[in-house]
Order: C-alpha cells, then sequence, then structure tokens
C-alpha cells in the first residue's frame, strides 16, 4: 500500500500515513457481510427463503460517482477493519450460512489483500464460486493478479462518454479504462456458466441506465455486441434514484423514467442479446442494504 498504484487513479499515496484517493488507508475496512436476495436471480437463488449471495460490501471506492447509492460506506467510510484471516474467516461464516457464493462488492482498491484471503479461503477449501463484484474501474494488472482466484466477474460499465465520467465520476478516462477491464475478465473467465439455475462461472455486465442516458447506455451496448458478442449476460439496471450530491446536476436529480429504460431494453433487444435480466423501474432506496447494520 506505499505508493499506491492499484486502481487507475494511480494516486501515489502511502496509505499507511495517509488515505489514497479511494478514502482508504492501508488496511481492510468492511461495512457489511450478509446473505442478499436483491442481486441477479442467478446469483440470488431461486427462493428468497434460502441462500442468498454472500455479499461482503468494502469501504471506500476509487470511483466516488456524485449520485452513488452506497455513499455512507463508498465516500463516508462506515466500516470496521479486519486483518486479512478475518476476512477469509467471514467468507466460511457466509458458506456455512448458506451462502450460493462469496460476493466482493467494491473490492478494487485492497485488491492486495483481498487476494491473500482468497488464497487461504481456496487452500482452506472454500467450495462456493467468488464474485468480483467492480466498478470496472480498475487496471488490468491488479485483474490479472485474480487469476484462477475468481470465478464470476460482474462489473459495472457505467460511461461511455468521457464527458459524463468526467462530470459525475471525475474520470474522464472511464470508457476505455473500463473496456479494457471487462475484456480481461472476459478472457479469465469466459461467458457465464448457470447450473442448476446458479453462477458457476463467467462475465455478467450491469449496465445502470441514467437519467436522459447520460451515461450512454446505448453506447456500452454496442460496444459488448461488438467485441464479447450477443450471447454475453446483461444485466440492464433501471434502479436508479438521486442521491448522495445529485441534487446539484439537475439533468441526473430525478428518478428514471419508465420509457428511457424501455428504450434501451429495446435497444439491447434489437441488437440480438440472448442472455441477461431486465427489471421494473424503480425509484425506491429499498434496493440499497441498511450498512448501518453492520455484520449481519
Amino acid at each position: 500500500m506505499s505508493g499506491c498504484m492499484i486502481c487507475p487513479r494511480a494516486c501515489g499515496a502511502d496509505r499507511a500515513q495517509k488515505p489514497g484517493l479511494c478514502g482508504m488507508g492501508a488496511n481492510l475496512r468492511v461495512a457489511l457481510a450478509q446473505l442478499h436476495h436483491g442481486e441477479e436471480p442467478v446469483l440470488s437463488g431461486p427462493s428468497p427463503e434460502a441462500g442468498g449471495s454472500g455479499t461482503i460490501f468494502f469501504s471506500g471506492c476509487s470511483l466516488r460517482c456524485v449520485y452513488c447509492q452506497n455513499h455512507d460506506i463508498s465516500i463516508g467510510g462506515l466500516g470496521v477493519e479486519l486483518a486479512v484471516d478475518d476476512l477469509t474467516a467471514m467468507m466460511f461464516e457466509l458458506e456455512l450460512s448458506g451462502a450460493h457464493n462469496i460476493n466482493l462488492v467494491t473490492p478494487t482498491h485492497f485488491t492486495p489483500l483481498v487476494r491473500q484471503a482468497l488464497l487461504l479461503a481456496r487452500a482452506n477449501g472454500l467450495g462456493i464460486p467468488v464474485v468480483w463484484n467492480s466498478s470496472a474501474y480498475e487496471t488490468v494488472e491488479s485483474l490479472k493478479s485474480l487469476e484462477g482466484l475468481v470465478d464470476i466477474y460482474l462489473p459495472d460499465l457505467r460511461y461511455m462518454d468521457s464527458a459524463a465520467a468526467a462530470r459525475y465520476s471525475s474520470a474522464p478516462d472511464y470508457p476505455e479504462v473500463a473496456c479494457a477491464a471487462i475484456l480481461e475478465m472476459h478472457r479469465q473467465v469466459g461467458q457465464l456458466v448457470v447450473e442448476d439455475g446458479l453462477a458457476r462461472r463467467g462475465l455478467i455486465i450491469r449496465l445502470l441506465v441514467l437519467p436522459g442516458n447520460a451515461g450512454r447506455t446505448d453506447l456500452g451496448l454496442d460496444w459488448i455486441a461488438a467485441n464479447l458478442g450477443t450471447h454475453t449476460t446483461i444485466s440492464l439496471m433501471g434502479q436508479y434514484y438521486p442521491a448522495h450530491r445529485a441534487h446539484e446536476f439537475p439533468e441526473i436529480n430525478r428518478c428514471l423514467k419508465p420509457i428511457e429504460y424501455k428504450a434501451m431494453r429495446s435497444h439491447m433487444e434489437k441488437l440480438g442479446f440472448e442472455n441477461g435480466f431486465v427489471q421494473r423501474v424503480g425509484s425506491s432506496a429499498a434496493f440499497t442494504p441498511d450498512f448501518r447494520q453492520g455484520r449481519n
């Protein structure tokens, strides 16, 4: 964590002395670990009464979007510090609780430490798939260090417009960085494999539709079709609502309109995508976990 270059921000911070641009120091920090039933069905499982995705939400974030719905942890830093072996133990606790997978949410800025925890977990017999759930704003080099340890990649493809990426996430390089990262993820795990209704390996790409199509979801779908094929599994998300600092940006300071989501769904279908998930357009904070409950 000295001279940190883990994420594309390449801030160079000595995180043992001061936080990096991700807001985090040199120690793992986790806000919440729980069985979660709000993920895609192949991750959460077919029954809301049993199983669930074993989600571990990390504090801090290297992208820090102005509309972040998890801002209490991504920017506020809510959470508790853990040692590497504590994180490994948390994975086994979730497995014993019936989790269908270990779902690591926003782990990018802790990649070397999470890698250590995964190595320990694998060595000690972790038997369920590992999901890397990220913004896709990460370096190819960091992702290569995870090869063989991650079974399922679950990246966002948030922006295909560098101006929007700059305005809402201070990351004008997001489109090129995320596309390179997703290509590396696909190289490692390939297309999604589902057995008995549960994801076992592969790639699911999430696209959050922003008001006014600010992130150019249509161009994201075009890119996926051209570079990975229309058999790629897509999760087209309609759950945007204005959170955190969205009120400072009038064009996104509203909920998504059903007609906006319908247009993106129609574009996805026109391109010929065969696999994936769609949502009802939602404007409720019910999609966001209660991070104040801690380890549940």
